[in-house]
């Protein structure tokens, strides 16, 4: 994990350098390391779902490992941003939507890269010049925003995910997206 977030880093830093747009660069970084993810994971779960307890397996190993990629990117996204002074809560909520976001387009669980993304914020938080609730709270709300691009379903399971406490920090989603209860009770959306 945290050669990714090395990498993630390095480029981060080198962007806010020169004069990039890092916040395209940390999506693009998040982006890479779910799709790697995906692509070993994919090429793994084919080989090896010939039984079911492979496929438990293998889907397990799965949410692991997109968690931990997603983990990975948000903390050096963050490392990267904190020394070039660019934003470190917009970085943070970016990174844990395009986590969710690329996961989805890979097929992989959608709540193992958003508490991914969460506990990377709570890591990075460490070392910022932010609370680990304020990191917190910035990733669980990308991640919860970015399903309810995907689906109101999803963004419900991610926003059940990643609220409460993770790690021992208390997660508040300050977004509406995905709150329970904004359903009729016959199943359909309430009217805007």
């Amino acid at each position: 994990m945290e050669t990714v977030a090395d990498t993630v880093q390095v480029v981060v830093k080198e962007a806010g350098e020169t004069g990039g747009a890092v916040a395209n660069l940390a999506i693009n970084a998040t982006k890479g390391a779910i799709d790697a993810v995906g692509e070993v994971v994919g090429k793994a779960m084919s080989t090896t779902a010939e039984t079911l307890t492979a496929t438990v397996e293998a889907a397990s190993v799965t949410a692991t490992s997109i968690g931990n990629a997603a983990k990975a990117a948000v903390l050096g996204t963050v490392r990267g941003t904190a020394e070039t002074g660019t934003e470190v809560l917009s970085a943070i909520s970016l990174s844990a939507r395009s986590a969710v976001t690329e996961a989805s387009k890979v097929g992989a669980d959608l709540t193992a890269a958003a508490v991914g993304a969460v506990e990377g914020a709570i890591e990075a938080a460490k070392s910022a010049t932010i609370t680990a609730e304020e990191a917190a709270s910035a990733a669980a709300t990308g991640a919860v925003e970015a399903a309810g691009e995907i689906s109101e379903a999803a963004a419900i399971r991610v926003r059940r995910a990643v609220e409460g406490t993770i790690q021992g920090v208390k997660v508040v989603v300050k977004t509406a997206v995905g709150r329970e209860g904004s359903e009729k009770p016959g199943g359909g959306q309430q009217g805007s």
